[in-house]
This record gives structure tokens, sequence and C-alpha cells, in this order.
């Protein structure tokens, strides 16, 4: 009789210490896809945006009449280089054509860049040629993104034909209203290089042209021209400032046409693409965040089960003096210890996954490629090779961006949260009653 009573005390003792292993690996395992979702997406944002406003929209627009003469855009270069601040100024005309070759057809946007443009430390960071040269030349080479000529299906050397808009239509636009219909202009063009910003929604469109194509392709109002500006750090906050010293010189420079909305900060320009990026990463940390609160709530019924399991114990501590603020300081420190561990486990695991992330979707794909391969071998079907990250829909490759200071809020939020599931059992430690203890044994 006195045996039996004792092996009862004993062996709920083993449970408790499973249940807290199982309430850390919890909160690890919670932690590891917030960790990722938080890096993977940060680093997809940063390197979609740098892309944009290196080798797009650059990091501040200042829009330029198509009838200034070269003279004029030389003069509004030199002021907007001397400016403080300024790195770089270029002067861009761009416009929107239909480009046919043998096999395809595919809308392009044209751009004419001077040649300095190729040697902005942006463009040779993000522009990568992959095959023949990277500045065009004369008036009838051409430059394509890699998915445009993919979808063209023209190599080096290959002819393109350009439609635009043609001076007539032009004309017709502008005058009394009179319209005599549609009159393309044809421009051939030899495909002179091929080159890629590493994202498919640049790479499918862009086409570039000399100066001197850019001048006889080019007529208002189908295209524009304007002076494309990059600054020392285009994240700081002195990115508004720099746009309105730019705005007075070009007031000053030009007061007959300029206003003050013609100059632009890339994050005006790119508002929508950015909101959605930060949308999307705000519903991903939403979703993980909720595992989070799982794992925590799974914390606070272990502990919770313990006090029921050891509620002699702790009846035993109150009869020896223990206040009821120590019995709750010690399933708060409980609750407290195990979400740290379960927290440091979890952001050591979820940081060493995203530095190597890049290597770990390529052995995942590797892996499944091999599997399918073997499949597709023994059942005579053709092998179907997976990717996860497409490169027609995402970067070639994850930017790996960690910032601590994000990583240790969400350290902060993790404890926090254990904390907050740890009080509801150690109130409930905190009431039993050694009487009724008595009574009831």
């Amino acid at each position: 009789m006195n045996g039996r009573p004792g092996k009862k005390s004993e062996r709920p003792l083993k449970a408790p210490s499973s249940g807290m292993a199982g309430a850390i690996l919890g909160i690890g395992i919670s932690l590891v896809p917030l960790v990722l979702v938080l890096v993977v997406s940060d680093g997809m944002i940063q390197g979609i945006t740098r892309r944009y406003i290196e080798t797009k929209t650059y990091h501040i627009q200042v829009a330029a009449p198509d009838w200034m003469s070269s003279d004029e855009t030389l003069k509004g270069l030199q002021r907007l280089r001397a400016l403080p601040g300024i790195e770089s100024a270029h002067l861009e005309k761009n416009g929107s054509g239909v480009a046919v070759s043998a096999g395809a057809s595919n809308a392009v946007a044209i751009r004419s860049v001077d040649p300095a443009f190729f040697d902005d430390p942006g463009i040779t960071r993000y522009l990568k040629l992959i095959e023949g040269k990277a500045i065009p030349e004369g008036r009838r080479e051409i430059i394509l993104g890699s998915s445009l000529a993919s979808a063209l299906k023209v190599g080096i050397g290959d002819s393109l034909t350009i439609i635009t808009p043609s001076q007539e239509e032009a004309a017709n636009a502008e005058g009394s209203g009179a319209y005599s219909g549609y009159s393309p202009r044809l421009s051939f063009f030899k495909v002179a290089g091929i080159v890629s910003a590493g994202y498919r929604d640049l790479d499918a469109l862009w086409a570039f042209i000399s100066p001197e194509a850019g001048e006889t392709l080019f007529i208002y109002p189908s295209a524009s021209s304007f002076f494309g500006i990059k600054v020392a750090d285009p994240y700081s906050n002195g990115l508004g400032g720099i746009k309105a010293s730019i705005g007075r010189e070009m007031e000053d420079l030009y007061p007959e046409w300029f206003e003050p909305y013609l100059a632009r900060s890339w994050p005006e320009m790119e508002r929508s693409l950015y909101q959605s990026f930060g949308t999307t990463k705000s519903m991903l940390l939403f979703i993980m965040g909720i595992a989070l609160i799982v794992a925590a709530v799974n914390l606070g019924s272990s502990l919770s089960t313990f006090v029921v399991e050891h509620s002699m114990d702790i009846a035993v501590l109150r009869s020896l003096g223990a206040s009821d603020a120590a019995i709750r300081n010690i399933f708060v420190g409980a609750g407290l210890i195990t979400g740290s561990l379960g927290t440091f486990l979890g952001l050591l695991a979820g940081l060493f996954l995203s530095w190597n992330v890049n290597r770990l979707i390529a052995g995942i794909e590797g892996l499944a490629n091999i599997l399918d391969s073997a499949m597709a071998f023994l059942t005579g079907r053709p092998s179907v090779p997976l990717k996860l990250l497409d490169p027609g829909y995402y970067l070639e490759t994850i930017p790996v961006t960690v910032d601590f200071a994000q990583i240790a809020a969400i350290a902060g939020l993790s404890i926090a949260l254990c904390a907050v599931a740890s009080l509801i059992p150690a109130r409930k430690a905190s009431g039993i009653s050694v009487q009724e203890l008595i009574r009831k044994s």
C-alpha cells in the first residue's frame, strides 16, 4: 500500500519534462519559418527594388521637354551634376513600339541612352551582359533584354524590325483634330547584344538604342524625355531634400516650363510596386505569427498540466510558507526560461537556413529532379524538371538580407508571448488550497 502511492507520485515527473521539451521544440519550430519569411521577403523586396531604381527608374527623374536643343540639354546636365549629393545624371528618351523578328513579335519599351549610362556603378552591378556587347552604336544596333530576346527568338546578328508611330500621325494628333488613319513607321535594327537585370519583368520589355538612333526613331507624343539622376544613398531621408534642390535649380534654368511636380523620387514613381511587396510580406508574417501564438498557447497548456500533476508538491510549498507571489513567479519564470530556450534555438535554426536558403533550394530541386527522373525511367513518362523559384517570376538568386533589429523584435515578442501564456497556469498554481487537497486526500 505504501509503495503504490510512491509510484504514482513518481510516474508523472517524467511527463512534465517531456511536455516542456515539446513546448521548447514547438516554439523553435514556429520561429524557423517566421525568420525565413522575414529574411527571404526582405531580400527579395530589396533585390527587386534595387534593380528597378538602378536600371529603370533611377533615384530621381526630372521630365525634360522634347523640344529642348542639345545645348540646353547639356546645360541642364551640367547644372544637375554640379549639385551636392548627385552622383550622376543622364538624359534618356524612351517610347513604346512593336518588335518583329522572323519568328515572333512582341511589345517593346525602347530606351535611348548615352554610352556613359552603361558605366554607371548601379548599371554595371545589376545589368549583366549575356552575349555580344553591352553598348549600342550607330543608328542600327539594338541591345535586348534576355527575356525579350527569347520571346522574339533572336540572337546576336539577327535582324529586327521596330514598328513605331509615324511623323504624319503625330502631326495630325497635334493639329486641328483631323485624323487620316494609322501610318506606322518601320525601323530596322541588328541585335548587337543581350543583357539581363536578373528579373524577368525588367528583361521582358527592354531594348536599348543609341542617342543617334533615338533622334530619328522617337517623335512626340509617342515618346518622352527625362533626366535620370543617381544619388549617393537613395534610401536616406535626404532624398527629398536633394529633389527639392533639383527643383529650384531647374526652375531657375528653365523658368518657362518647369513645375515642381516634374521632379519625382523613386518612392513616388514605384509606390504601387513597393506597397504590393509590403502587403505580401505583412500577410506572410501574419500567418507565421499565428503559428508562434499557437506555440505559446501550447506552452501555457504544458504548464497547466504541470500544475495539475504537481498540485500536491505546490501545496507542500505553500504549507512551508511560500507566498502566492512566489508560486506565481516560479511558473512565470519557468515560462520565460522555456520560451527563451525555444526562441534562441528557433532563431538560430532560422538564421542558419536563411543564410543558406539558395543552397537549400538548389538541394531540394536537385533531389526532387533525381526522384522525378527515376520515376520517369520506371514508368516511361517524360521527366518534367522542377524549378522552385522560376526566374520568370522571381529573382534568379535570393539576396540574403538580415535585419537584426527585426530579429531582436521577434525574439522579444516570442518571449513576451510565452510570459503571457504562463500567467494563467501561474495564477492557477497560486490558487491551490492546501486545506482542500488535505480534505480530498
